[in-house]
Order: C-alpha cells, then structure tokens, then sequence
C-alpha cells in the first residue's frame, strides 16, 4: 500500500488504478472481465479499501486483542482471495495467506474443524479487563472506519445514489506520517516478538523433568536465535519504505543483511507499483509466414492474443514466457534481449520452446515445419462492455494495431544474426 503512494502514479493517487488493473494486468481471469464491468465509483472504493487492508489493517497483526487479530487475518485472506479471482499472480496471494494463518489460535482453528473448546457461560456483570478489552476494540474499528471517512473524503451522492471519494492528503503529508510512523512501528513489532519469546522462555520452565526441561530451553534457544536474526535483517528492506528511517539502523544490521542478501532470506516488495495500460494494454502478437506475405498469428495458451478467446485461469503455475511478454511489450524489443533469441528458435521449430507456446501441438500452425518468416506486431487490448459487438457471443477484447514490433526475419537474416550478436545469444 504505501510503495504505491510513494511512486506518485496519477492513477493510484486519483482512486482510478482499477479501472485500469484488470485489463492491462499480467495475464487476468475471466473474473478481471467482470470486475472491470463494475462502475467507476465501485472501482474507487474498492482502492480506497485495498489502502485500509494494505496499509492500516496490518498494523493489527500486532494487537493485544485476540480478536483485532482475527479481522485483520480475515480483511487480508479476503483480498488476496479477490485478487485471485481476478488475476493469475501464480503463488504470490497464496503465500500470502499462508503467512497470516500465523494470526489464528488453536481454539479458532477448532471451530473450522468442528471441534470448539468447551466454554464457560459469561459472567455478569462483566469483568473490568473485559469491559476494557471491549472498549479498545470498538475505539480500533471506529477510528479505522473515522480516518477512513476522513483521509478519503467519502461522501454520499444522494442524487446519483453513489459513495464518492478522493484523497484528502498531500503527498508531503503522506511522506511525513511516514517517517514519524515507520521507527515505531519497528518497535511494536519488536515488542510484540519479545513478548512471543519471554512466553516461550516461560513454557519451558514449566516443562517437568530435567532432561525435558534442558531439551525444550535447548529448542528455544535455536528457535529464538534464528527468529531474532531475521527480525533483525528484515528491517533494512522494510525501511526502504522511508530512507530516512533506514538510515538510523544500527549500523551492524546493515552488516547483517549485506552478508546475507544474496540468499533472498528477506525482500522488499514494490512490484507493479505504478499502473501500466492506461492508454490500452500493449499487447505483442508473433506471426509467422512460409512466403513473406500470407501472416499467421502464433497464440500462446494464457496471454491474450485471439480477442473471442477466454482469459485464462493458470494459477498457481507461472507461464514464464507468457509473463516475459507482457513485460517486452511494455518498451521496445531492444530492452527485451531474450525475445531475438525466442524469434530464432521459432524459425528453427525447437521442440522446447514451441511447447512453451502451445503443448497442444494441433494448436501450433507451424507444427508441420517451422516457419520461414517470423514478426512481431504491437497491439493494444481492451476489455469490452457485455452490450459491445454484433448480435452473437461478444468478444472478451477489442484490439488496436499500434506498429511493428519486431521486423520481419527468417535464419541468417543479418538483423537477426546482428541482435544475436549484440546481446551475446550467438
């Protein structure tokens, strides 16, 4: 949530990203189809709670309150379970539930698998910490629905019969909450883990036996070492969120983390931070030719291509080429060097990668011999409106020729052999 403010995108500061995310995304869903159908003011709303869920819900993570924790566990699985509904992110949102199932208690748990822990009846008049535990927890939801209202300016439009909203913040307001903000955030996060381990420490006084008792302090002391070495060396990639803030680690943190970043133990995350398609989703479309002048186009079997084709649903699979492509269309084929290379081996007809186009080899229209001319053109994609076409099933896109993507070649074109060179794939 807040590496999507900080890019400064126009879209996601004007509420409008949706209306742009579903169609011009990686490789959508039929889902994205229909969530694109939704209208505008729907659209805005559902940034303004994507902000809420990304950015204020996790800091409840933290919270003393069992069941603080529970809604922020539930307003996370219920996003990424809409992104999966709408998009193809392989296991990125699965991963993600995955880690807040670490919000959950056994006695939650045993409710999904009909097994609840027996209660005692509530007692009245209700105990002083329970009343307290009460009041914190309406004051948490009331301020979240307060600041909400407040920072989005969420009005409704009686006339239109719709909830209005925009951001009622600067972008030096934003960067400023997010330097007073990012340290003691670091320090709840620190106190809520030496509270975790100062529990576990306890447990294993309990333990009865000596031997036991030596064992579980032994497991607790590896545990609580490797946990506290990677709370440790996450914090420089959670910082970048504010580089002032990662500026005043401790010093020796940075050490930490350089002597291990190249294993990728810990990551920032700001992929797709700024929205991509909004004049149209660039789109490439390979064709090849035994002749020069007669063009087929090569379909692949999750990105868009055929505009009466129905998006595909591929996760949790990653069609690495398939993605490759949506970024190459995003600049011109020069910053893309792999794709000479993918060119080369359609003219050659490899088995390998002709699979990664199509397994079905009745779906490859050079699947008898390989082409002799192979191009690539630029198009831009759109969603349609379910009223849009001629009388008959309406199509899933509309498309746009925008220009040549990649000149006509065949083997031993000396452009092709030159590009080859250029980038080390002789």
């Amino acid at each position: 949530g807040v590496v999507k403010l900080t890019s400064r995108c126009p879209t996601w500061w004007g509420l409008t990203a949706l209306t742009y995310h579903y169609e011009s995304q990686c490789i959508p869903t039929p889902g994205a189809w229909l969530a694109h159908q939704l209208p505008v003011w729907l659209q805005k709303l559902s940034v303004v709670a994507t902000y809420v869920i990304e950015v204020a819900v996790p800091v409840l993570f933290f919270a003393p309150l069992r069941r603080l924790r529970l809604f922020a566990f539930y307003c996370q699985v219920l996003l990424q379970v809409l992104i999966i509904l709408t998009g193809n992110y392989n296991f990125f949102n699965a991963l993600t539930i995955v880690l807040a199932f670490s919000l959950l208690d056994e006695e939650h748990v045993g409710r999904w698998l009909g097994r609840p822990r027996r209660k005692h009846g509530a007692a009245w008049p209700p105990s002083l910490g329970s009343v307290l535990a009460a009041l914190l927890e309406l004051s948490t939801y009331g301020l979240l629905l307060y600041w909400t209202v407040h920072y989005f300016s969420l009005e409704v439009n009686w006339d239109k019969k719709l909830l209005e909203s925009k951001v009622a913040f600067t972008y030096h307001e934003f960067t400023m909450w997010l330097r007073t903000v990012t340290l003691p955030l670091v320090g709840v996060a620190f106190l809520s883990l030496s509270w975790e381990i100062l529990v576990a420490m306890y447990r294993c006084a309990c333990v009865r036996g000596c031997f036991w008792k030596l064992w579980a302090t032994l497991q607790w002391a590896i545990m609580a070492t490797a946990t506290v070495g990677l709370f440790a060396v996450s914090l420089v990639p959670f910082t970048y969120i504010e580089h002032e803030s990662n500026g005043k680690l401790w010093p020796g943190i940075h050490r930490m983390f350089g002597a291990v970043e190249r294993f990728q133990v810990v990551n920032s995350y700001g992929l797709f931070r700024r929205m991509t398609g909004v004049g149209g989703r660039p789109e490439v479309i390979l064709e090849g030719s035994y002749d020069g002048h007669s063009w087929t186009e090569i379909e692949f079997m999750y990105k868009p291509g055929n505009v009466s084709v129905a998006p595909a649903v591929v996760a949790p699979h990653q069609p690495r080429l398939d993605w490759q492509l949506w970024f190459a269309a995003l600049g011109p084929h020069q910053s893309s060097p792999w794709f000479s290379a993918l060119v080369l081996r359609l003219l050659q007809g490899q088995p390998d990668v002709i699979r990664l186009v199509q397994t079905d080899e009745s779906r490859y229209p050079f699947h008898g011999r390989p082409p002799t001319f192979v191009r690539a053109q630029l198009y831009k994609y759109w969603f349609t409106a379910p009223d849009e076409g001629s009388p008959g099933p309406v199509p899933w896109w509309r498309r746009q020729h925008v220009q040549e993507f990649f000149p006509s070649v065949s083997l031993g074109d000396p452009a092709l052999e030159t590009l080859l060179s250029q980038h080390g794939l002789k």
